[in-house]
């Protein structure tokens, strides 16, 4: 579809009032690392387009005493490089370095990866493992809605035409708590669409007892998701070599059920153990 008008937001009034007066005929723009693509192949579905890059209350990354609140157009760039991200975060710094070329970096965002609702977005199994919550905004107000629960299905979400993404809200860890981990299997490194992508957190009590868990997957379903089975199975056990094999043939088991009939299915039944391990293991290092 030809564009007809591109629209340049600077705050988030001028966004949802943009919105508003071409209801049901634009879309938001921030990085467009994915849309503009889609307007060069004209697959672009509606004529109105706004962009929100520079809207101060999407932008930036926040870290309070109770979370952590990362702008929905904080570029992938912009984690990379903060070393709080880095420290406090390093399951999502690395899933943020694996994303794409340094240019695809520089212009794609948080908040743009989650709305797309791509099985294979990287930001999301770790932001899924850290109970991130959606901060969403429309001319009728605000709400909230946790990211596990945001997902419909394959480039499927609840997001309506009216609402803004503003911001990604984690909670802080507990003491206890291992910082999420993340291992990504793709064909190109970093250049690469994620294959495969696991993310886990992890609290541990006394003698490395796994008090709670947080797994996540990417690129095994029609989107990123938990995993309740995995979660259940390592709630309880000690976080060691034995418990690690015994979490890896279960997500295989997992895995083959999911994607039963399909052709990628022998190829991720094997390669999750790894991806799923090597995730694991960087919990236990951590935890010495």
């Amino acid at each position: 579809m030809k564009v007809e008008k591109v629209i340049k937001a600077y705050s988030l009034k001028e966004a949802l009032e943009a919105l508003r007066a071409n209801e049901g005929r634009a879309e938001l723009i921030a990085g467009g690392t994915d849309l503009l693509v889609k307007i060069r192949e004209k697959h672009n579905k509606k004529p109105v387009i706004i962009d929100i890059s520079d809207v101060p209350e999407c932008r930036g990354i926040r870290f309070e005493a109770d979370y952590i609140a990362i702008g929905a157009c904080a570029k992938y760039s912009e984690l990379v490089a903060s070393d709080q991200v880095r420290t406090q975060m390093p399951g999502l710094w690395e899933a943020s370095r694996s994303v794409g070329a340094p240019q695809i970096r520089n212009l794609g965002t948080v908040g743009g990866n989650i709305a797309n609702a791509s099985p294979a977005a990287d930001a999301v199994p770790p932001l899924l493992a850290m109970e991130a919550v959606l901060e969403i905004v429309s001319p009728e107000g605000c709400r909230t809605v946790a990211l596990k629960d945001f997902f419909k299905g394959k480039g499927q979400a609840d997001l309506s035409a009216s609402e803004i993404i503003t911001q990604i809200v984690i909670p802080r860890p507990g003491a206890t708590q291992i910082n999420v981990q993340f291992e990504k299997l793709g064909l190109r490194n970093a250049l690469a669409i994620s294959r495969l992508s696991a993310a886990a957190a992890l609290e541990l009590g006394e003698g490395c007892v796994i008090d709670k868990a947080c797994v996540a997957s990417g690129s095994i379903g029609l989107t990123g998701m938990r995993e309740p089975e995995l979660e259940a199975f390592l709630e309880g056990r000690t976080l060691d070599e034995a418990t690690i094999e015994a979490a890896c043939d279960l997500f295989s088991e997992v895995v083959a059920k999911r994607l039963n009939g399909r052709g990628t299915m022998p190829f991720k039944r094997e390669a999750v153990r790894g991806v799923f391990g090597a995730a694991l293991r960087k919990a236990l290092r951590a935890s010495v």
